[in-house]
């Protein structure tokens, strides 16, 4: 399990750091393909170091050597003491399996509090009765072919609209204020922005993506790539509601009035919102307001196949993480090996009685090692001298 944590490490590096560098030598990428490829890299990221752990270590076209002690293995040795130390220097992977899961725990259960604040902030929420809104998100889920509109909830403790729950479940709550100061074609935006989160099953996915972030919150890279891929999601479904109205300009002005709802605890909502950030709206604006950009981004079928081949391509190119050759545990070996069978024998029994009487070894006492004496090695070794050298 070490090993593969630590391989898990270097690959989704090698993966994140990547797709970072790419994305910023293009940074006019469409969102679409930006979205494909953080998802690719943080598939890889599971995927390579998994294969990499059954599969023969020379497929790949590189090796990654760790020291023995990374890895928790142990070392043969036919002596106690060399035991005792094999054992300490393998007590810490199941330490650090411990403090990782105690972490991740922590961290999934203050993501289950967060969801369960936002619950509390929301109760208070009431059905939307004005007939325009119903209308327009009528119209909205006909367009994405959901089987039967979201539910269309009002808060006045929220500043920034909102995606909730799944399949039949599914709810949108959006501030008093979406009512009162959005003219008809901001409140169509605004609808259809949510209504985009719904149909691309954002709940879902920001719901697995925040598991996964905790679960390895020793990579940095994966909560840089959570923040791109829900900066991702919403430009799409400012994309998607600009396209169904046809008007790039009542998103944006949507999205400019909702700017000044947002408060503080908009922007740490567990669940699709629309507003997080006011850099992000201001960023999502201007990308909406140039006409040289295009709302459509690459086929799936395209993205898909590419994803696929990438993944099927990421286990050769990425390096195998293995263990490399303990230079201590072998030279030690190598001199134990020295000794005559018979020295061998007549060193251990004195040994166990020294140890019986509590007397220490003394280094004088060791057998002499001739020329031509030395059993498991090419090396010749002088004879120690009787000052203990």
């Amino acid at each position: 399990m070490t090993v593969w944590l630590f391989t898990f490490l270097v690959h989704s590096t090698l993966w994140c750091g990547g797709a970072w560098l790419g994305l910023r030598a293009f940074p006019r990428t469409h969102a679409r393909l930006r979205e494909t490829i953080w998802y690719t890299a943080l598939a890889a990221s599971l995927v390579t170091p998994t294969i990499h752990s059954v599969v023969p270590r020379d497929s790949a076209v590189w090796r990654l050597p760790i020291p023995s002690v990374v890895a928790g293995g142990e070392h043969g040795s036919g002596e106690e003491t060399h035991r005792e130390e094999d054992a300490a220097n393998a007590s810490w992977p199941p330490a650090a399996g411990i403090l990782w899961s105690v972490m991740a725990g922590g961290l999934l259960a203050l993501y289950l509090l967060r969801l369960e604040k936002l619950r509390r902030r929301l109760r208070d929420r009431e059905a939307v009765t004005d007939p325009r809104a119903s209308r327009a998100l009528a119209a909205l889920a006909g367009k994405a072919a959901l089987a039967r509109p979201p539910r269309l909830t009002v808060s006045h403790d929220l500043g920034s609209p909102v995606a909730l729950g799944v399949g039949n479940s599914r709810e949108i709550c959006v501030p008093v204020r979406a009512l009162r100061e959005l003219d008809d074609e901001e409140l169509g935006a605004l609808l259809g922005h949510e209504v985009a989160h719904h149909l691309r099953r954002d709940t879902v996915r920001l719901a697995i993506l925040q598991v996964v972030q905790a679960a390895f919150f020793f990579q940095p890279l994966f909560r840089l790539a959570v923040r791109e891929l829900r900066l991702a999601a919403e430009e799409l479904c400012d994309a998607w509601a600009a396209s169904q109205s046809g008007d790039r300009f009542a998103m944006a002005s949507c999205l400019t009035e909702v700017a000044r709802w947002v408060v503080r605890r908009d922007r740490r909502s567990p669940v699709p919102c629309i507003g997080r950030r006011r850099s992000q709206l201001e960023r999502r604006v201007r990308r909406l307001l140039d006409e040289h950009r295009s709302l459509q981004g690459p086929s799936r079928p395209r993205r898909r196949v590419s994803a696929l081949g990438l993944l099927a391509l990421a286990p050769l190119l990425a390096p195998v993480v293995a263990p490399g050759a303990d230079v201590s545990h072998a030279r030690r070996n190598a001199i134990e090996g020295a000794w005559p069978p018979e020295h061998e024998r007549a060193r251990e029994h004195e040994f166990r009685e020294r140890r019986e009487r509590g007397h220490a070894w003394p280094t004088q006492s060791a057998p002499p090692v001739r020329e031509g004496e030395i059993r498991g090695t090419n090396t010749t070794l002088p004879s120690p001298d009787r000052d203990g050298m």
